[in-house]
């Protein structure tokens, strides 16, 4: 014992001097980690592993090295832009541009400046890999570097030959890295060299541009009366006319082979329409108002091809703009023209369709600006009296009364008399911009009045196919869906309308720049910044969480729910349950698109917690109710339940009440909490049987066995009478007239319970009858204690005994 105590205190002796080195170099800041390398027996296998990996180096760096196809790229965007600056120069002083010449050479510098940023960031891409290629290798070559230092210092000598091998394979990787990387880097500052070019024509235009919207209010030229201005009409004025229509007509082979496909598109679009209005016009259901797209069916396709597919278009060039706008603008003027009864509303606008495409035409070529200012007062002078002699016509003939129409020929008149004035007196951008947009806004409404006349006839139409008559959930919905539709369809047309309308009056250079700005804008609250896409989005969010929780609730009712037999309560409290949840996932990410978190709601939702407990009780209390009838499901949709001394079925469960429709067809509503915490007497919950009791009296003196005899053939003979349970002939007593007696039956359905009950009481009544057994009333005996003298001389001499007492026994209630 003595021996052991001796080794434990050694042992503790020796332990102590360790523990306590331990502790002070816990305390002590740790050195920093060393890389730990490999030993000798690993560098064969590592220089093995070492060559593959150089030889998938080589192969990605030859498949980078490929820089060919970036170099003719670079060569065609070089030359596109040398023709661009080629085009400028050729057009002249940018300030003598129309606003339509400005935006079409600036749609043709934004699209190159796409393709040289999609060009830049391909080589950026390459580059960025080349580079990690570097790194890559360059850590690869401090590891061996580092392993052999390592190698060198310890007993081990390493064999130089692999440390050698190892070190060349990795600068060769290296230096074609470098090699590789060179001629990107030159092609990159080439691409950079071009955007910069065509970055600074662009500030000019957009300089011009602004400019022109500056000057709509300013004198830009020589009035009409000046001499100046005639002296402008010479040689070389009609030589500018002939450059710009040579200029125009530029780029029709290039554009036909790049965009080509959209026309063709568009015209077996409008050849598909046409012929299938041929072939099934006739057929179809047809209202009057429809029959001019029967009358009219090519230049229907025509026009649905055009307004639908021209956005596919990329900066197409004024040739093709006029051929597009004049397929778009003669088609509607024919499909308008064939809605009207007016034949000056049928003159109007066809002329405006006219005056549309030679406007337009004026401004593709570029018409020198004293030709224009001629035409466009020329327009004026011709169209001033010719507009109110329309007026004037059309209110004699509506017997002196002026509408829509009469207004809008006067507010023609003075528009062009107004631009006039402004054209005399020199201020050319507001005299054109009046009735170049006055022009382009009015077809701008009647493009989209007939887009969405047709689109809501095509949406009727499709609606009306048996196809989809034939789909049970469509035949059902199939009137909301189309309503909501239509509403898309107008809101979507009405908004491009506005926001193109923007863009003709030169609040803005297109539609797409009008929306982008207007996305834009926005508002304030607090320390929160909202814009108006974040809300919109947002509106959208919760507008389509709402739509796919009705979608979806109406594919559970119509389709699955029926077709899986589940019980009609479990579905509806399934499709609430979902609703619940798109509804609280669409708000969820409506927040979150407003930049929102949930945090910001912790004070808003405690003040909501002191006034639910204030004043929201009973919501609240009726709401919780409504989830735990949804979960537990005491009641559900359908069941048949009493209230009070009201019996009725079941027809909705909502948020705060449920409503029940009694057997009159009245609707009750009963607050949640009610069918919760109050007695509620359900006769559906796990099962539609229910008993029905008839209750019956015979007179005393019947034969018992007889009338349990009938009662059991009643039961019996009825059809909804259920076997099992079997039915029940029951003697109660003895009442005070009668013989007591209870049928009771057990029916599958409970709606049934009244009128078999019916049923059984009549058969019971027929069959008494025929076994001739007596159904008594009640009997009373009634004591007169005190009458006047004069009643009873006025009655007569007092009956006989026997008389008086079958007088008794003959007395009724009441009489």
């Amino acid at each position: 014992m003595q021996r052991l105590f001796v080794l434990c205190l050694v042992l503790l002796a020796l332990a102590a001097p360790a523990a306590l080195a331990q502790q002070n170099e816990t305390a002590q800041p740790a050195p920093s980690a060393e890389v730990s390398f490999p030993g000798v027996a690993e560098i064969v296998p590592r220089l093995a592993q070492l060559g593959e990996s150089v030889l998938q180096a080589d192969s990605r760096i030859a498949s980078l090295q490929e820089n060919a196809g970036f170099e003719g790229q670079i060569a065609a965007a070089q030359e596109k832009q040398q023709e661009l600056k080629k085009k400028i120069t050729e057009y002249g002083e940018m300030s003598t541009w129309s606003s339509d010449r400005l935006l079409e050479v600036r749609g043709r510098l934004l699209e190159h400046r796409a393709t040289l940023r999609k060009l830049l960031d391909t080589l950026s891409s390459r580059l960025a890999e080349l580079e990690a290629l570097r790194k890559d290798w360059s850590s690869r070559k401090e590891f061996w570097e580092g392993w052999h230092e390592a190698l060198k210092g310890s007993s081990m000598q390493p064999p130089k030959d692999s440390f050698r091998q190892a070190r060349g394979m990795i600068e060769e990787i290296l230096a074609s890295t470098a090699k590789t990387s060179t001629p990107f880097v030159t092609l990159q500052q080439e691409v950079t060299t071009l955007q910069t070019g065509s970055a600074e024509i662009l500030n000019q235009l957009e300089t011009t541009l602004s400019s022109q919207r500056k000057e709509l209010f300013k004198k830009t030229a020589r009035s009409l009366a000046s001499p100046d201005y005639y002296r402008q009409f010479n040689a070389e004025l009609f030589e500018q006319v002939t450059q710009g229509i040579s200029s125009a007509q530029g780029r029709g082979v290039e554009f036909l082979q790049e965009q080509g496909w959209i026309l063709g598109l568009q015209l077996l679009l409008a050849a598909g329409l046409g012929v299938f209005i041929i072939r099934h016009g006739q057929r179809a259901q047809v209202t009057q108002e429809w029959q001019f797209i029967l009358r009219h069916p090519f230049a229907t396709g025509v026009f649905v091809a055009i307004s639908s597919l021209s956005f596919l278009y990329t900066t197409p060039p004024g040739l093709w703009r006029l051929l597009l706008w004049s397929l778009a603008a003669f088609p509607a003027a024919v499909l308008i023209s064939g809605l009207l009864r007016n034949p000056r509303k049928i003159f109007m606008v066809n002329l405006l369709a006219a005056l549309l495409i030679l406007s337009l035409a004026l401004q593709i070529i570029s018409l020198p600006q004293p030709l224009y200012r001629l035409y466009l007062a020329m327009l004026s002078l011709l169209g001033i009296p010719l507009l109110l002699i329309l007026a004037g016509g059309d209110r004699r003939a509506k017997q002196g009364r002026s509408d829509g129409f009469t207004m809008t020929l006067r507010g023609g008149a003075a528009i062009l008399a107004v631009s006039f004035v402004s054209q005399a007196a020199g201020y050319t951008n507001l005299a054109s911009r009046l009735i170049e947009a006055s022009v382009q806004t009015v077809f701008l409404g009647l493009f989209a009045a007939m887009a969405i006349r047709l689109g809501l006839g095509g949406i009727e139409f499709f609606w009306r196919q048996d196809f989809i008559k034939a789909i049970p959930f469509l035949h059902r919905f199939g009137h909301e869906l189309e309503k909501r539709l239509k509403g898309v369809l107008k809101i979507l047309v009405i908004g491009y309308a506005l926001l193109q309308t923007l863009a003709v009056w030169g609040f803005y250079d297109t539609a797409a720049q009008a929306w982008s700005n207007l996305l834009e804008m926005g508002f304030s609250v607090g320390e929160n910044n909202f814009s108006i896409q974040m809300v919109l989005l947002a509106a959208i969010a919760l507008y389509l969480s709402l739509v796919v929780s009705k979608l979806l609730s109406a594919v559970l009712e119509s389709e699955f729910i029926p077709r899986t037999g589940m019980d009609r309560g479990i579905g509806d409290s399934i499709r609430k349950l979902l609703h619940y949840v798109l509804v609280t996932i669409g708000f969820l990410i409506a927040i979150g698109i407003m930049g929102m978190e949930l945090k910001n709601f912790a004070v808003l939702a405690g003040a909501f917690g002191i006034g639910i407990g204030f004043g929201l009780q009973n919501i609240v209390n009726n709401f919780v109710s409504g989830l735990i009838l949804l979960f537990e499901r005491p009641v559900k949709v359908g069941d048949t339940v009493v209230l009070g001394t009201d019996w009725g079925t079941v027809q909705k469960i909502g948020l705060r009440s449920t409503i029940v429709e009694t057997f009159d067809r009245s609707e009750i509503i009963v607050p949640n909490s009610q069918l919760i915490s109050d007695k509620v007497t359900n006769w559906t919950l796990t099962s539609t049987m229910a008993r029905a009791i008839v209750p019956v009296g015979v007179a005393y003196g019947t034969d018992l066995d007889r009338v349990m005899e009938i009662l059991k053939e009643a039961a019996a003979q009825h059809p909804e009478v259920l076997k099992d349970p079997e039915p029940a002939a029951i003697f109660m007593g003895f009442g005070e007239s009668s013989l007591d007696f209870e049928l009771r039956v057990w029916l599958a359905d409970v709606g049934r319970r009244l009128g078999v009950r019916s049923d059984l009481g009549r058969y019971i009544e027929k069959r008494f009858r025929e076994a001739g057994i007596e159904i008594p009333f009640p009997q009373r005996d009634l004591h007169l204690r005190s009458v006047e003298q004069g009643i009873l001389e006025r009655q007569g001499p007092p009956l006989p005994r026997e008389a008086a007492g079958a007088a008794d026994h003959q007395a009724q209630p009441g009489a």
